[in-house]
């Protein structure tokens, strides 16, 4: 093959025309197959064999597949699974506070009442759950039902 071949085949890769790939060239970039970007041209590794001189892909997807390959055969271990949630319950309080003052009540939950309660400070007692769906289901069950739940309570992930 000529080098105008491969230049067109290269082009044609990346989407563009061939004047378009060369002054990208030019600028330093090279066309990562395996992301679909352009990215400078030391971000990918050399490759004698190649027109630019570089590999078709970029260092950081390289890795990736071989990443994945390790992982598929069972080398690596597994990514740590991601923290668990913290969802709070939190309403706006009825009186204003002072000014700048925390504008939102926590609720307490029924350790301290039957039905619960409600708490200005974001304490050691503040009712935490590990999903959405239990405090959820926590605060209707408290107050007989969806429709009964306060007007603006929110439900609020910590972390």
């Amino acid at each position: 093959m000529t080098g105008q071949h491969t230049l067109r085949i290269e082009a044609a890769r990346a989407g563009v025309d061939v004047a378009e790939y060369q002054a990208r060239l030019e600028r330093g970039l090279l066309w990562c197959y395996r992301c679909e970007d352009w990215h400078p041209a030391t971000a990918f590794p050399a490759d004698a064999r190649r027109h630019s001189g570089r590999a078709g892909s970029c260092s950081q997807a390289i890795r990736a597949v071989a990443r994945g390959e390790l992982a598929s055969r069972g080398r690596l271990p597994p990514p740590p699974p991601p923290p668990a949630a913290v969802w709070v319950i939190r309403r706006p309080r009825p009186d204003p506070g002072p000014p700048g003052g925390q504008a939102w009540d926590w609720w307490r939950g029924p350790g301290h009442a039957a039905a619960g309660t409600w708490s200005p400070a974001l304490d050691g007692d503040v009712a935490r759950f590990g999903a959405a769906g239990q405090a959820r289901d926590v605060l209707t069950a408290a107050f007989g039902g969806p429709a009964a739940v306060p007007a603006g309570c929110r439900l609020v992930r910590l972390a």
